[in-house]
């Protein structure tokens, strides 16, 4: 490999290292913040939703089991992505719940949080790009590390 392609490739693994770290941050909090209290919050969360798409043409069955998932999937996301392992799914995983999420928005109205949700689309689906050059992860381990090998 010539050396400016090393230099490429051990830059996306740092890249790809910065952005899983920063998605599952914001993941992170998300999830704590619904988590903390135990079902109390949960089903607080599933209030909020029941609450806010009560007069939207979305299913309230559907509302609900999103409302419910949604603390789970976002701590699942906070865990998954650091790790690193199937790190593709991971990325696809996070990039289709945040379209929902933003999805959920742009039905309510609130195009401003549901543009800012799309920006998080984006960067899940830079992520699953650079996952390719990842090594600084589970699957980075398991095919040897070679994106940071020296030749």
């Amino acid at each position: 490999m010539k050396p400016e392609q090393d230099s490429a490739r051990e830059v996306g693994c740092y890249a790809s290292l910065i952005l899983r770290l920063a998605i599952a941050a914001l993941f992170f909090a998300a999830a704590f913040a619904k988590l903390k209290g135990g079902m109390e919050t949960i089903n607080g969360t599933v209030g909020y939703f029941k609450t806010a798409f009560a007069e939207t043409w979305l299913p309230m069955w559907m509302v609900t089991i999103h409302a419910y998932i949604t603390p789970f999937a976002e701590a699942l996301i906070a865990i998954w992505l650091p790790l690193g392992w199937k790190l593709k799914y991971g990325w696809l995983f996070a990039g289709l719940f945040t379209i929902s999420l933003a999805f959920g928005m742009s039905i309510l109205g609130k195009h401003d949080i549901a543009s800012g949700n799309y920006n998080y689309v984006l960067m899940c689906a830079l992520g699953l790009y650079l996952s390719r050059f990842d090594c600084l992860s589970i699957d980075g381990c398991l095919r040897g590390c070679e994106g940071m090998k020296k030749q």
